[in-house]
């Protein structure tokens, strides 16, 4: 462990501890470095932030939540300079490389956000720490608030929780999901066209609390990539906490979590619409095969492709060829034909997967045994800073 500067070493772990509900990565479950750093990705590399509650106090009762008002455990808050000397020091040390501040909204919603962003200006202006914050915003935080904010932090963020009015009432009597979430997150997006944010907007959604089927979870997801300029939807599957109301309830499994991420990356990248994407009878995503792959299984007319004509978007619609490998077969087409498989398979190309959905110059792949190809679609889940 970590030997941590601060005048309360429990209070930075179980703060910490409590920073996993706050998601800003698919990968931080399955991996973690301590109670209060988490592995996170950016430009392709891992990188270690330290994710944090500046207090785990709220003055909200969700029934799912660890930091629920009536919730019988300890509680913590940060003071504002010890928690900004704790972390410039972990990462002087370099025990850290990046910083995610979230909280519960201790008594008052703008003096608890005033304190974390006073956090970040004490890193920024006093210690000029250079790197990556990411700050959360609460809900329902006033405007000026939300301005201070952008100065200090490259990505803000908001959390959704789930997706309407009708879904926030099974986890929270007192929340407002129209008035104060999504107008606040409205708000955010507003203002980060005037005020560029480095690394954008991203919301999260608790996948299973509130029973939300992945469809409605998905054109929901949709309408924010479309409305509101989100950089991420993150999707933070539930996990039962003890002494809640929920504390009996069903996780909600990795699998579910990963389809999830897998679907999102074909509508946010792969310009998938969420009608293209199929569902079991009851809105859940299929959990024994790719998204992808299955669109093309029930798409057979718009295959094969001839990998000397496709273009960018016909050839991303390929299972096994991603973003990165349809841009460099296009590449190679500038110069010369692809003649024969090994060409693809030098770029990385899971041939064995491909080889039901391509043509080259007019014939099929022949029929594989071994195949050493990565599939990128699955990676990209892991494309995205921090």
């Amino acid at each position: 462990m970590y030997k941590i500067k601060t005048r309360n070493e429990d209070k930075i772990r179980y703060l910490g501890e409590l920073g996993v509900f706050d998601v800003s990565d698919y990968i931080y479950q399955k991996e973690s470095y301590n109670s209060f750093i988490y592995p996170s990705v950016c430009k392709g590399k891992i990188v270690k932030l330290f994710k944090v509650l500046f207090s785990n106090n709220c003055i909200f009762n969700c029934l799912y939540c660890a930091n629920r008002r009536d919730r019988d455990c300890p509680k913590y808050r940060f003071e504002v300079k010890e928690l900004a000397e704790t972390f410039y020091y972990m990462w002087k040390k370099n025990i850290v490389e990046g910083f995610f501040l979230s909280s519960g909204i201790d008594n008052d919603v703008n003096e608890t956000e005033e304190r974390m962003i006073e956090v970040v200006k004490i890193l920024r202006k006093k210690f000029g720490y250079p790197g990556y914050i990411h700050l959360k915003i609460l809900p329902g935080v006033d405007e000026h608030l939300i301005k201070k904010a952008i100065l200090y932090a490259d990505r803000l963020s908001v959390n959704m929780e789930t997706i309407s009015s009708f879904h926030l009432k099974r986890i929270s009597n007192e929340k407002n999901f129209n008035n104060t979430l999504l107008r606040t997150l409205k708000k955010l997006s507003y203002l980060s066209f005037e005020f560029p944010i480095k690394y954008g907007i991203t919301t999260q959604i608790i996948v299973g609390a509130a029973d939300e089927k992945d469809k409605e979870i998905l054109n929901f997801s949709y309408s924010l990539y479309k409305n509101f300029r989100l950089k991420r939807v993150y999707y933070s599957g539930f996990i039962p906490v003890i002494n809640t109301p929920f504390e009996n309830k069903k996780p909600c499994s990795e699998k579910r979590q990963f389809r999830l991420y897998q679907a999102d990356i074909l509508i946010r990248k792969y310009k998938f619409l969420p009608s293209e994407i199929l569902f079991d009878k009851n809105g859940i995503l299929f959990l024994n095969k790719d998204p992808k792959v299955l669109w093309a299984e029930k798409n057979e007319s718009f295959y094969p492709i001839e990998i000397n004509k496709g273009d960018f978007y016909q050839l991303i619609r390929i299972p096994g060829i991603g973003l990165k490998t349809a841009k460099k077969i296009l590449e190679i087409r500038k110069n010369t034909k692809i003649t024969s498989e090994n060409i693809l398979k030098k770029i990385g190309i899971p041939l064995k997967k491909v080889a039901p959905y391509i043509l080259i110059n007019g014939k099929k792949i022949k029929k594989l045994e071994n195949d050493i190809g990565v599939e990128e679609s699955n990676s990209t889940i892991f494309d995205d800073v921090v």
